[in-house]
């Protein structure tokens, strides 16, 4: 039964959606997708559906069952049309005919208008971390629309139950989730069974149908079985379920001393999304609702296993949730009249609001900055994390050598380059024995220079700034050179090699304000101007778009790992001026370079400040607890 709307419901439901729009409207960062738009381009140059992988030239010989190429053929061919912004706008869209598909199934289920914007208001916030350009969001939209048809049969409404073979046909050749299809399916039949204690045959038909569908691929019943293959590889005693972040769970987060931000916001807003999920699960099941407890068990449980696993609560369960969470449905009933008026009216202005604050502060890049993401707001490529200078240096300067690349860089060299790499993030390509030796290269000389004399590298590409003891090692290692430097990474030339690359690129780099490195007592709290922090900065964020030093501030890692300590004292101190001191870890960092200046008193002001905005930071408490005095 649909419920009626509350006052102000046409409102926030636009704000929430608007919402989404401005956070799925981010420039195109993902690891992932150059690897997707070189796999897309193969296929439509008509070498077919690779059976090998071709796009690198050391595990050339191992299967590569793709079963994304039809994803990567759309993609291609919108890339070649509008490129990065048809790219975004493209994705966008997948994620907000999900929602609306979402919405709809949650109002067929008898979910109230209050309870279903809250909710949704909360999904959108939670999924916002996996909003990338990825295959997956393929996978959303058709279980959401698998979904719509199983809420309709459950509701006894009219439902085109044909479609489901359809939908499961294309998700075959999309993405490898298409089993999460199969699992719907079985438990709505199941639930429906329980309750009615019959079979539902035409249901339990057409979803063997969809499960036979998933056989017309490139790859038979190899393409069929795959996802249960790979899902052995995101388990947590997997050598890449302990060291790929997006594997881990929502609710054991791994952080460190280096990388000490997680979005708070969403993380937290996922546990609360989660809470709500199971006490709403003992609603469904004295409701005798089996279908939909059984549909809130797989996809919680599926959804706290692991961080990318996130949006398949929202796209999974809320439907369900919201309906066992509408009043009439509680088993106390509906709450009486003032109350319910008043939450009625609450409910959708808070949600307005909320949306509205949350879109301002995307749109000027706060949102961002403030949990220190790559993410930023736009419709081009983001050169916060993709290696996009390092590529246009090699395609310019002719380097068409092998180049040893750390992994995040492979997928989009692969397709910047059209040249093999060394390995990518098709880890299920890779293989475990593989990974294993690829980390062995970066983490050991002997290793590393096996590998350069075995298949002839003559360039190294990394993100210095993860990798810090290969930053460290290379720069003092005089067989390689530093051809190339951007924000995001790194590239060596083999010293034999390097005679033709031009030096003008590396040897140009300069602070961006170079006369902040002049005088310590000049720098934002630390004898110059206060700092530009606390509630009049985070206020800021409604209305001024905010920019984090990224430039210099890497730069200023680099040359700290590398051990060129005045020229990092430079980057960090230009990166403080053009920041207005607003982050605390630049101070964390220039003390560092200090520290090791032995310059301890200016070091100890940095400090200070580290621990003002971050009082339980390790370093700085054990260093400012070492310091003479």
């Amino acid at each position: 039964m649909i419920q009626r709307d509350a006052p102000g419901h046409r409102l926030a439901l636009g704000a929430l959606f608007l919402l989404a729009a401005v956070l799925t409207c981010r420039q195109a960062g993902s690891l992932d997708t150059g690897f997707h738009l070189r796999a897309g381009e193969h296929i439509l140059a008509g070498n077919g559906w690779p059976l090998t992988d071709p796009f690198t030239y050391t595990i050339n010989d191992h299967p590569y069952i793709d079963t994304s190429w039809g994803y990567q053929v759309v993609i291609s061919l919108v890339q070649r049309v509008w490129d990065a912004p048809g790219l975004v706008l493209f994705h966008a869209a997948l994620v907000l005919i999900t929602f609306l598909a979402v919405y709809r199934t949650a109002r067929l289920a008898g979910a109230g208008s209050a309870v279903l914007v809250v909710l949704l208001a909360a999904g959108v916030v939670a999924s916002e971390m996996r909003y990338e350009l990825r295959p997956e969001l393929v996978s959303w939209l058709l279980l959401a629309a698998t979904l719509h048809l199983l809420h309709r049969r459950a509701e006894g409404l009219a439902s085109s139950l044909w479609l489901l073979p359809v939908i499961h046909l294309a998700w075959a050749n999309m993405h490898s989730l298409f089993i999460l299809g199969w699992a719907a399916i079985g438990c709505v039949t199941a639930g429906l069974w329980a309750r009615e204690r019959t079979l539902d045959r035409r249901l339990a038909g057409w979803g063997l149908a969809s499960v036979a569908v998933a056989l017309i691929n490139p790859y038979g019943w190899r393409g069929m079985i795959f996802p249960f293959t790979l899902a052995t590889r995101m388990q947590e005693g997997n050598l890449f379920g302990q060291t790929i972040g997006e594997f881990v769970s929502p609710f054991d987060l791994k952080l460190s001393d280096q990388f000490p931000f997680y979005p708070r916001l969403p993380i937290w807003t996922f546990r609360a999304l989660g809470a709500t999920a199971l006490a709403a699960l003992v609603v469904m099941l004295w409701r005798r609702r089996f279908h939909a407890a059984a549909l809130t068990a797989l996809f919680a449980a599926l959804s706290f296993q692991m961080v990318r696993n996130i949006p398949l609560l929202v796209v999974g369960a809320l439907p369900a949730v919201a309906a066992a969470l509408t009043p009439h449905a509680l088993p106390g009933g509906r709450p009486p009249r003032p109350r319910r008026r008043l939450a009625a009216l609450a409910a959708p202005v808070l949600v307005t609001l909320v949306c509205v604050g949350m879109g301002l502060r995307v749109i000027n890049d706060a949102y961002y900055v403030d949990s220190r993401r790559p993410e930023r707001f736009g419709l081009g490529w983001s050169e916060t994390t993709l290696p996009i200078g390092i590529a246009g240096y090699m395609n310019k300067e002719g380097l068409t050598g092998r180049v040893l690349n750390h992994l995040n860089f492979g997928g989009y060299l692969m397709w910047a380059r059209h040249a093999p790499v060394f390995i990518d993030g098709r880890l299920e390509v890779a293989g475990e024995t593989f990974f294993q030796q690829y980390r062995a290269v970066l983490d050991s000389e002997s290793a590393m220079e096996a590998a350069v004399a075995r298949y002839g590298i003559q360039s190294l590409a990394f993100p210095y700034v993860i990798a810090p003891r290969l930053t460290g090692r290379i720069s003092k290692d005089a067989r390689w050179r530093l051809a190339s430097m951007d924000a995001v990474g790194a590239l060596y030339i083999r010293s034999d090699q390097a005679a033709g690359a031009r030096r003008d690129r590396v040897a140009s780099a300069a602070p961006r304000y170079p006369e902040a490195a002049a005088r310590f007592d000049t720098l934002p709290g630390l004898g110059g101007a206060s700092r530009a922090s606390g509630v009049g900065r985070w206020l800021s964020g409604f209305v001024r778009r905010q920019r984090f030093p990224a430039e210099d501030f890497n730069r200023g890692i680099f040359h700290l790992y590398s051990g060129d300590l005045e020229r990092a004292r430079a980057f960090f101190a230009s990166a403080l001026l053009e920041s207005g001191g607003a982050y605390y870890e630049i101070y964390g960092n220039l003390g560092a370079v200090l520290f090791r200046m032995q310059r301890f008193t200016e070091a100890a002001a940095c400090y200070r400040i580290v621990l003002q905005d971050d009082p339980a930071n390790r370093i700085a408490r054990e260093r400012s607890a070492s310091l003479p005095g």
